[in-house]
C-alpha cells in the first residue's frame, strides 16, 4: 500500500451559500407541507395509512429548521465577535430576511379578518404577531382568535427564532472563548430537555395540555445544538498539528447520532402508537433524540459523500433558497387550497372517473393544488420582495455562516499542514477571491 500524500490545504472563505445546507432547507420546508397536506391516517387504505404515520412524523421538518438556525446564526456571529457593530449589522441583516415577508403576511390575514368584520378579539390576535409573542402560553390561545380566512397558525416558529436571535447574541458575548461557547450550548440544549421533563412526566404534569409544545425553551436546545455543531467545526489545534477533539467526536460519532436519534424517535412513535409531538414521551424523548439527529445531519452534509451528494440537488437547494416563503405561504393560502381540492375531486368523480367521494381524494386532490401554488407564489414572492431587501444586507457585512478551509481527511487523525482551520474532516468550497486571515493561535476564540 503506497504511503498516503501529505494534503496542501489554503485557508479561504467559503461562498455565501453552501449547496448541501440549502438542500437541507428544501428537505425541512418539504417536510413541513406534508405535515399539513399529506393525510392519510384515515384512510382504509393500507398503504396511504402507513403514509399518514409518516404524515404525522414530518413536523420534525421545523426541529431541522431550528438546528440550521443554530448553525448559521451561531457561526456567523462567533466569527465577528469582536467586530465594533456585530449586534448593529446583526439585528438589521435579520429584520431585512424576516419582517418583509412577515409583515405582508400579516397584511394579508389583517385584510382577510376586515373582510369578514374585524372584532375587539381578532386586533388582539394580531398584536401578539406583531411582536412575535403567538409562541407564549395564553397569548398563543390570544392569537388563535383572529377571525380571518388567511390562518397564521403556523408563524409560532418564527416567534421562537425571533426571540432567540434577540437573546442568543447577548449569551455568546458573555463567554470567553470557544470552549466557554461550547459549553454554553450545551447547558442550553440541557436545560431546554430539564424544562420539557417537567411538563412531560406523568406525576409532574401540572395540566400540560400540550400549552408548551410551541414554546422558545422547548426548542432551545435544537437552535443550541447547531450552535455547538458551528462551533466545533471551528475548533483546531495548531500546537499538535492534531485534528481537533471536537471535530474527531463528530466524524465519529455524527453518523450513529442520526440514527440512533431516529431510531429513538420511530420507536417512541410505535410504542405510543403516536409521532405528534404532542405526546408527553415525544414531547420530552422524541423531540430531543430528532434534536441530536438533526444536529448530526448537518455535519454529515459539510463532508463529501453520498449524503452531500443528495442534498446537493438543484431541486432541493432550489427550494431551500425560496424554503421562507414556501412555509409562509403554505398555510397563509390554506383555505384557498381546500376550495380547490374539493372542486378538483369532484371534477374527477363527475368527469374523469365516476366513483364516489372519499376523504383520499380529497386529500389527495387538495395535495396537488397546494404544492404547484405554493411553489410558484414562493419563486414570486423571493424574487420581488424577499431579494431586494436581502441585497440591502449588504451594506450591513457579517462573516459567512459556514467555517472557512475545511476539506476532507479520511484515513489520519494528523493533519500535515497544521495551518488548516478548522481540521481536514470537513468540507466547504472554497472561494478564490476572497481570503480572510484567522486570528492567531494564541487569541482566546
Amino acid at each position: 500500500m503506497s504511503p498516503e500524500l501529505p494534503v496542501v490545504s489554503t485557508v479561504s472563505a467559503p461562498p455565501r451559500r453552501d449547496p448541501a445546507l440549502d438542500g437541507l432547507r428544501g428537505l425541512a420546508v418539504l417536510m413541513v407541507f406534508w405535515f399539513h397536506y399529506g393525510g392519510g391516517l384515515e384512510s382504509k387504505n393500507t398503504f396511504i395509512h402507513a403514509l399518514g404515520y409518516l404524515t404525522q412524523a414530518s413536523w420534525i421538518g421545523v426541529i431541522l429548521f431550528f438546528a440550521l438556525s443554530g448553525f448559521l446564526i451561531t457561526g456567523s456571529l462567533w466569527d465577528s465577535i469582536n467586530e465594533k457593530f456585530l449586534l448593529r449589522n446583526f439585528f438589521i441583516r435579520r429584520a431585512l430576511r424576516i419582517l418583509p415577508l412577515y409583515c405582508v403576511a400579516l397584511l394579508i390575514s389583517f385584510l382577510g379578518a376586515l373582510s369578514a368584520g374585524l372584532k375587539f378579539e381578532s386586533i388582539k390576535g394580531f398584536l401578539v404577531y406583531l411582536f412575535f409573542l403567538q409562541d407564549i402560553p395564553y397569548l398563543a390561545d390570544m392569537a388563535q382568535q383572529i377571525n380571518s380566512k388567511y390562518p397564521l397558525y403556523h408563524l409560532w416558529s418564527l416567534a421562537v427564532e425571533e426571540q432567540f436571535y434577540l437573546l442568543w447574541p447577548v449569551l455568546l458575548l458573555g463567554v470567553d472563548n470557544r470552549r466557554g461557547a461550547r459549553n454554553l450550548c450545551l447547558r442550553v440544549f440541557a436545560a431546554s430537555a430539564f424544562f420539557r421533563l417537567i411538563f412531560a412526566l406523568p406525576d409532574l404534569n401540572f395540566g400540560r395540555d400540550s400549552l408548551w409544545d410551541n414554546f422558545l425553551l422547548t426548542h432551545a436546545g435544537s437552535l443550541a445544538l447547531g450552535g455547538a455543531v458551528a462551533l466545533a467545526l471551528r475548533s483546531r489545534d495548531r500546537a499538535t498539528g492534531r485534528i481537533a477533539a471536537p471535530v474527531r467526536f463528530l466524524r465519529r460519532y455524527a453518523t450513529p447520532a442520526l440514527w440512533g436519534g431516529l431510531a429513538v424517535f420511530v420507536a417512541l412513535g410505535v410504542f405510543k402508537k403516536s409521532f405528534l409531538v404532542a405526546d408527553p414521551l415525544q414531547f420530552m424523548f422524541g423531540l430531543l433524540a430528532i434534536a441530536v439527529s438533526a444536529a448530526a445531519l448537518i455535519a454529515l452534509v459539510l463532508r463529501p459523500g453520498r449524503t452531500r451528494n443528495f442534498f446537493s440537488s438543484r431541486i432541493l437547494g432550489f427550494i431551500g433558497r425560496i424554503s421562507y416563503g414556501f412555509y409562509v405561504f403554505h398555510i397563509l393560502l390554506q383555505p384557498w387550497f381546500d376550495f380547490l381540492g374539493l372542486r378538483l375531486s369532484l371534477f374527477v368523480i363527475l368527469h374523469v372517473h365516476r366513483i364516489g367521494f372519499s376523504r383520499d381524494l380529497y386529500q389527495t386532490s387538495r395535495l396537488l393544488v397546494a404544492f404547484p401554488i405554493t411553489l410558484l407564489v414562493s419563486i414570486a414572492s423571493f424574487y420581488l420582495l424577499e431579494r431586494p431587501f436581502l441585497r440591502l444586507g449588504r451594506r450591513f457585512p457579517m462573516p459567512n455562516a459556514l467555517p472557512s478551509g475545511l476539506h476532507l481527511l479520511n484515513s489520519t487523525r494528523r493533519d500535515p499542514t497544521r495551518n488548516t482551520i478548522p481540521s481536514q474532516e470537513f468540507i466547504a468550497v472554497t472561494a478564490p477571491d476572497r481570503v480572510r486571515r484567522e486570528p492567531p493561535a494564541s487569541s482566546s476564540h
